[in-house]
C-alpha cells in the first residue's frame, strides 16, 4: 500500500496480512479495529485491522494501491465513500450492494479480485429485532437516504405496515419509487410525525462535526407518539442530541452500537478465511 495517499500513520510492515476500515478520520475512533483485532488475537493470526483516513482527491488512488497489494484482505468502508467505493469496483459486488447502491465492506473472492457487499441493512434489522417488538404492523419513517439510508430501507420496507423516505433530494424518491414505498421532502416532515411507529436516523446529524444537531427539533418530537420507537444508527457518541431529546420525552431509543457490531461481525466472515462461526465471532467482539 502507498502510504502516501493516506493522511494519518500505520504500521503494516511486519504484518503477514492486514485490513482496513477506510473513511475520512476513521483514526478518530472507529470501534472496527478494536472488534477485528480481538478475533486476530484469539486466532493468534499476525493481521491487523487498521485505520485508513483519505481524501476524497485521493479514495481512488488509495484503492488502486490497496487492490494490487496481495497483503490487504479486505475490510470496512466508511462514509462517506461508500458510493464512491461501489463504482470504483465496476460491478464486482453483491446484488445487495448493487440493489442499495453502496458498499461498506470489501473481501477478496476465491480468485483474489476485490469484491464489494453491504451489511448496514441486514446489521441494523439484525439490531431492532433483538431490542424492539415486530414491524408487521407498524409505519416506519426514515431519515436520510445516503449509502446506509438506502440499505436500511431496503431491509425494513419488506417487513413493516408502511414506510416512508424523508430527504432533500430527489435521489431520494427515485429509490423509495423502486421501493413500492413513500417518500416526502424534509419540508414536509411535520405532515408525517404524528402516525410513525418508528423513526430511523439514517443521517450523520448527530456525529463527527454535527455532533450536536439532530435531525429533529424538540417541537417535532414532541409530536411522536408515545410508543414510537427512535432509532439512531449512529454508535459514536452513543447518545446523540436525537435520543437524548427523544428518551426525556419517553419514547423508546435506540443506538447504532449493536448495529456497528453485527457489521463487524458480518464483515470479519466475508473477508477473512475462518473456521469460526458468526456466532463465536460475535461473542469475541462483545468482549472488546
Amino acid at each position: 500500500m502507498n502510504t502516501s495517499l493516506i493522511t494519518n500513520i500505520v504500521n503494516i510492515n511486519n504484518l503477514e496480512k492486514y485490513a482496513a476500515i477506510i473513511g475520512e478520520k476513521p483514526s478518530t475512533g472507529a470501534r472496527s479495529p478494536k472488534l477485528w483485532n480481538a478475533v486476530f488475537r484469539m486466532s493468534s493470526l499476525n493481521y491487523s485491522m487498521v485505520p485508513l483516513d483519505v481524501t476524497r482527491d485521493n479514495i481512488v488512488n488509495l484503492l488502486d494501491s490497496l487492490n494490487s497489494d496481495e497483503s490487504f484482505i479486505g475490510g470496512a468502508i466508511a462514509a462517506p465513500y461508500k458510493e464512491v467505493v461501489l463504482e470504483w469496483l465496476d460491478g464486482n459486488a453483491t446484488p445487495e450492494a448493487n440493489n442499495i447502491g453502496a458498499v461498506n465492506c470489501l473481501y477478496r473472492d476465491v480468485d483474489g479480485k476485490l469484491m464489494g457487499t453491504n451489511t448496514d441493512g441486514e446489521a441494523s434489522l439484525a439490531t431492532f429485532n433483538l431490542s424492539a417488538e415486530a414491524l408487521t404492523s407498524k409505519s416506519v419513517m426514515i431519515l436520510g437516504i445516503g449509502g446506509a439510508g438506502k440499505a436500511v430501507a431496503s431491509y425494513f420496507s419488506p417487513g413493516t405496515g408502511s414506510t416512508i423516505i424523508i430527504s432533500r433530494s430527489d435521489d431520494g424518491k427515485s429509490y423509495a419509487d423502486k421501493l413500492n414505498v413513500k417518500w416526502a421532502n424534509w419540508l414536509q416532515i411535520d405532515d408525517y410525525l404524528d402516525a410513525v411507529d418508528v423513526v430511523i436516523n439514517c443521517t450523520s446529524l448527530g456525529f463527527g462535526s454535527q455532533e450536536n444537531k439532530s435531525p429533529l427539533s424538540k417541537e417535532q418530537i414532541s409530536r411522536l407518539k408515545k410508543t414510537t420507537i427512535v432509532y439512531d444508527i449512529i454508535y459514536q457518541p452513543q447518545r446523540t442530541p436525537l435520543l437524548d431529546m427523544s428518551e426525556k420525552n419517553g419514547l423508546l431509543i435506540l443506538n447504532g452500537l449493536n448495529m456497528n457490531l453485527e457489521q463487524a461481525v458480518l464483515a470479519y466472515k466475508y473477508a477473512v478465511k475462518t473456521d469460526y462461526s458468526l456466532e463465536e465471532i460475535r461473542i469475541i467482539m462483545a468482549g472488546k
